[in-house]
């Protein structure tokens, strides 16, 4: 069981990665009504303000990973609140901060540093050693590559 802190559109789109009888939903008018023994999602939609309710609202409380990806996330280092659509890829050598979401059939190649407060849409593709800022917006279908010196 898990409390979700968000009731709009974007935490439809989190809770529906859950069974409905897995979560109970919460936020800023009656977060503190929530169960406290257990972990939280953050299911808000802009990567600054799930960092912020991290830390204020629910600073000290459990923060839960949400992974519905492919793959076992060996050898890729990740902080608090990571959420992870439906067959996502995220290869070795990633390092992902805190509070990042990655939509549905995402593809994230080796050695890429993914800021935190990042939302990455559905559907995109991260080439390998990209890196993405704190709080940047991949929209879905999006390709994201770097060039490399040819020195």
């Amino acid at each position: 069981m898990l409390n979700i802190y968000g009731k709009g559109d974007w935490a439809k789109k989190i809770t529906s990665l859950l069974h409905p009888n897995d979560y109970k939903q919460f936020d800023e008018s009656d977060y503190d009504e929530a169960p406290g023994n257990l972990s939280w999602v953050i299911a808000v939609e802009d990567g600054e303000d799930r960092l912020s309710i991290q830390d204020s609202q629910l600073g000290g409380s459990k923060i839960e990973i949400l992974f519905k990806g492919c793959n076992n996330l060996i050898d890729v280092a990740f902080g608090k609140g990571l959420t992870v659509g439906c067959c996502s890829l995220i290869r070795p050598g990633t390092v992902i901060g805190d509070q990042v979401y990655i939509g549905a059939g995402t593809i994230v190649d080796i050695n890429c540093n993914i800021g935190n407060g990042v939302t990455i849409g559905d559907n995109v593709t991260i080439h390998e050693g990209c890196i993405i800022p704190e709080n940047e917006n991949i929209p879905s279908g999006s390709v994201v590559s770097i060039s490399h010196d040819n020195d």
